[in-house]
């Protein structure tokens, strides 16, 4: 691939608008929430740290592995936003805490809070 093309396909990447907001595993009733400043990279992350066996939240980790096929991921609250460079923790947080009081049964994907 020659210079200008890794170039382009750089300033491509760097101008993309990821999708932000709380993003959710899901198997039956059972729900684990996280904010997400990319949906679609923290979906690939996380499934893959699942299918190996090493995502922090042990309890999330055992019911994927006891029955992988019964998880979905979804993004439950998309963040509309103008810019990406923007600072947009606050409004996640907002956004995460109005997930909490829709779905109270939700647990935090991650150990430690919603990050």
């Amino acid at each position: 691939m020659d210079q200008a093309r890794k170039k382009a396909l750089r300033e491509e990447y760097d101008q993309r608008k990821p999708d932000m907001g709380v993003v959710c595993w899901q198997s039956g009733d059972r729900l684990w929430m996280a904010v997400s400043k990319d949906a679609k990279a923290d979906y690939n992350r996380s499934l893959f740290q699942l299918r190996l066996g090493s995502w922090p939240n042990k309890e999330l980790q055992a019911a994927f592995t006891a029955d992988p096929e019964s998880f979905r991921w979804s993004l439950l609250k998309r963040l509309d936003y103008e810019e990406r460079e923007e600072d947009h923790r606050e409004e996640l947080e907002l956004l995460y805490l109005l997930c909490q009081e829709e779905y109270p049964q939700a647990q935090p994907m991650r150990p430690g809070g919603v990050h």
